[in-house]
């Protein structure tokens, strides 16, 4: 289970959050909600590794990996969408990743690059890239913003069907998409001025 205790980070002296405790359980569904500055993009940027805690500890990550969604696309411009795909999920075969491409409204763009994209588009391969990944832990970070009302209806049961039991972690301003994929929701801001859970 990702356990988070006692975190503390700051930049230039600034503290960003301090004694922040967070818990993900097995199988559970947490969204984190928070006004923009209050250390959303930071915490990830720790869970990941890309950051070091300066105290306090994270345990508990697969050792696999995370399956993420950042709020960049990070795609590999000089590759197709659908090799995108299969350079994480090599053990896949085409015919799923070209259905699961389908499910989010991409449908014949399996051989297009990045570039041809429209915005929604690259956000809708992203979110595909981080499903196929084979890891227990999924984060995404504010993935359905700019879809329209459509769009969002068919990615968020793509992505609620796709999760399975894994654990997943959704950052995002929307009580209602977190709702919509079951997921319990924990306000950061009060987390780290409390150091404690504040749920709905």
């Amino acid at each position: 289970m990702p356990e988070i205790r006692n975190l503390s980070f700051s930049y230039d002296g600034t503290p960003v959050f301090s004694g922040l405790c967070l818990s993900l359980p097995d199988g559970s569904r947490t969204a984190l909600l928070a006004p923009s500055g209050f250390g959303k993009t930071t915490l990830l940027r720790l869970l990941c590794g890309s950051l070091t805690p300066q105290s306090g500890s994270i345990t508990g990550l697969p050792a696999e990996g995370i399956a993420m969604v950042f709020q960049e696309d990070r795609l590999l411009p000089g590759c197709t969408v659908l090799e995108n795909l299969r350079l994480v999920a090599p053990e896949r075969s085409d015919t799923e990743l070209i259905a699961l491409l389908g499910e989010l409204g991409l449908s014949g763009w399996e051989n297009a690059r990045p570039g041809k994209l429209s915005g929604g588009m690259r956000r809708r391969t992203a979110i595909a890239r981080a499903l196929v990944f084979h890891s227990p832990l999924v984060i995404m970070d504010e993935p359905f913003k700019g879809l329209d009302e459509a769009t969002l209806a068919a990615t968020l049961a793509c992505v609620d069907r796709w999760l399975g039991d894994r654990t997943f972690l959704l950052v995002t301003h929307s009580p209602q998409e977190a709702e919509r994929l079951g997921c319990r929701i924990t306000h950061l801001d009060a987390l780290t001025r409390t150091g404690s859970e504040k749920q709905n």
